[in-house]
């Protein structure tokens, strides 16, 4: 297909292209004689014409994918696929969530029609060297997603010059979905192992990985390698359909089968570095002057259900689920705690009052947009099915300052991203095993105990990093402030344009690791 583009060349733009086609111009061959095509090519077109398709064909020949780069930017990388096919690679990279600030890169796998190869902990800096020794890349989302990780990961490396989203590629066959839907659509299946993990299940593996289980990485790799391998399959099954759609040339077919899975290389054999998780609560305890009590509240939207209420006292955690306020308040001012941790919105957007709620504009407060530009889920603090939090938690809030306490407000699911937890609705055992890693213990890590009351201990732990000044304050003056741990695998240079272009202050320096 590519020697019948046009587009690769700049200032033809893909409307012009197909006006060639239409007039017979339909390869780099039928080029050179539009000498006597009179009125299908004008002088200008000509001469460009007469300038890049010698060059065109001296990229190909020297293996210059760089040349036709501007196809990429077109969405039409994939018809480079055939003549760079015997130098690319099929790139997925695994997660610990979907933050762009908060989240890093566990496992990057690489396929190159013969070998897998998987990178984790300290291989991943032998990446970008990897990849640029290839001409294409194709991934599935990862201009959203992949590449976007790993160039905040590696701002300065250099990737294949040709990418190849297969996403945006399978878009134009009218196919949507994730990447496991198109495979379904293809009838592509997965091996028994893997089949029901998905990128939730994915984070809970690396996390079971780090608390020592070796099996749930190998798990992982294989996972991670069917994403690969399958990629394959779906580029030469999507370059096959769009061929048919082109004008006639003779264009190869190339889809033959899926291909089998590889052996794995022994890249995957060398563990990530890592420091002992029980170490994060022990060094925040140090940084305290005293032995810390500080109040976790997990609160729900009305007494009609409970909240998860936890004192964490030291590094031991007890939990109750408590309905009434006046429970709360009495149970609270029972532990004499330091500091009270909220999970709810503690204030109202800049500007909106109390009596201008039901029509206030906007309904977030800038915190939580730049929450969302993270990549954190969070909702408005001002939608309809918030308001009655926002209140509940704003009364609560002001009862426990006028008695003299503490109170900052914390969101336990963008805490357990930054600290590579699991949340409750990916794996609420998972959430459990990692604060017990943190190291936080009590009754509840054996005990049968909600989801809620978890949180509230995430909310507790968030407490701690207040106390020991580990912490970002996401917010303003105007609209008070969101706390969230500090941890060194935020992108510091990422989150601080996120928060000048939201309006939010400022971030302190890091902190050294704990």
């Amino acid at each position: 297909m590519l020697l019948q583009t046009f587009a690769h060349i700049p200032g033809i733009s893909l409307r012009t292209e197909r006006r060639l086609w239409d007039h017979g111009i339909r390869s780099w061959d039928d080029a050179s004689g539009i000498p006597r095509r009179f009125g299908a090519v004008g002088p200008r077109l000509r001469e460009r014409l007469d300038e890049y398709i010698p060059q065109s064909r001296d990229a190909l020949r020297a293996r210059d994918s760089a040349f036709f780069a501007r196809l990429s930017s077109l969405g039409e990388s994939w018809r480079a696929f055939p003549e760079f096919r015997d130098n690319c690679v099929y790139l997925d990279i695994e997660t610990t969530g979907l933050s762009c600030v908060f989240d890093t890169v566990t496992v990057a796998g690489m396929y190159d029609g013969r070998n897998y190869r998987a990178f984790v902990g300290k291989d991943l800096q032998r990446l970008p060297a990897e990849l640029k020794r290839y001409s294409l890349v194709i991934t599935f989302n990862g201009a959203g997603f992949d590449l976007r990780f790993l160039r905040l990961m590696f701002p300065d490396a250099t990737y294949p010059p040709i990418h190849i989203d297969l996403r945006w590629v399978g878009k134009k066959l009218g196919m949507v979905g994730g990447l496991k839907e198109i495979e379904r659509q293809l009838g592509i299946t997965r091996a028994d192992g893997v089949a029901d993990v998905g990128g939730f299940e994915a984070t809970v593996l690396w996390s079971k990985y780090l608390a020592g289980d070796r099996a749930a990485l190998d798990r992982l790799i294989e996972y991670n390698a069917e994403d690969v391998v399958h990629l394959q399959a779906i580029m030469e099954i999507f370059y096959d359909r769009l061929r048919n759609l082109q004008p006639p040339g003779g264009y190869p077919q190339l889809f033959k089968r899926i291909a089998d899975l590889p052996a794995q290389s022994n890249a995957r054999a060398r563990s990530p570095e890592r420091k002992r998780s029980s170490s994060v609560v022990g060094g925040l305890l140090k940084r305290v002057a005293a032995r810390p009590r500080i109040v976790g509240i997990d609160l729900t939207g009305s007494e009609r259900r409970a909240t998860g209420w936890s004192l964490l006292d030291g590094d031991l955690a007890t939990t109750r689920a408590i309905r009434a306020d006046a429970d709360l308040i009495d149970a609270t001012i029972q532990a004499r705690p330091d500091i009270v941790s909220i999970d709810s919105p503690l204030s109202l957007p800049e500007g909106c009052a109390l009596t201008g709620i039901e029509n206030a504009s906007p309904i977030y407060r800038r915190c939580e947009l730049a929450l969302k530009r993270m990549g954190i889920p969070v909702f408005w603090c001002l939608l309809p099915s918030m308001k009655s939090l926002t209140m509940r938690g704003m009364q609560l809030a002001s009862t426990f300052r006028a008695l003299g306490l503490n109170v900052i407000e914390s969101y336990p699911g963008a805490a357990q991203d930054i600290l590579g937890i699991p949340r409750k609705g990916s794996s609420l055992s998972g959430l459990k095993m990692g604060l017990a890693r943190a190291g936080i213990g009590g009754e509840w890590v054996d005990a049968s105990v909600t989801h809620d009351e978890v949180d509230a201990i995430t909310s507790a732990l968030v407490g701690l990093f207040y106390m020991a000044g580990d912490h970002i304050a996401l917010g303003n003056a105007a609209e008070d402030y969101l706390i969230v741990p500090r941890s060194q695998r935020i992108n510091y240079v990422k989150l601080s344009t996120i928060l000048d272009a939201t309006g939010l202050d400022p971030v302190a320096a890091p902190f050294p690791a704990c």
